[in-house]
């Protein structure tokens, strides 16, 4: 399996899945994206049409997929204290049992 990233475009607001994320997934057809930020978590999960928020993903088999999401964008940067706008990537740890992945995002790297 490949590794499950994810990247953060700041500056553009869009959620980058690759792959392995998706696979990880099991290629569903919406997600929703929750965020702790007292725990700096953000969590993908497999969803259904009849879930809040959900996220519809590409129908084709895909290597990887961007979701708009600016205003979830702008209150991580801030409540992270990212001062830039810098693409940050993050690895993801699958929970299949639950069909979601999370993503610690003060672990964090900067993408140049």
């Amino acid at each position: 399996m490949n590794n499950i990233i994810l990247s953060l475009d700041l500056r553009e607001g869009l959620f980058t899945l690759n792959e392995g994320t998706i696979d990880a997934l099991g290629r569903p057809r919406q997600v929703q994206i929750l965020i702790n930020i007292a725990e700096r978590m953000l969590v993908l999960r497999a969803c259904g049409t009849e879930d809040i928020e959900a996220v519809v993903l590409p129908t084709e088999n895909v290597m990887f997929t961007e979701i708009g999401a600016r205003s979830i964008m702008k209150q991580i940067k801030q409540k992270m204290n990212w001062n830039d706008d810098r693409t940050r990537e993050c690895i993801g740890v699958c929970y299949p049992e639950i069909k979601a992945v999370c993503f610690d995002l003060s672990k964090v790297r900067i993408i140049e």
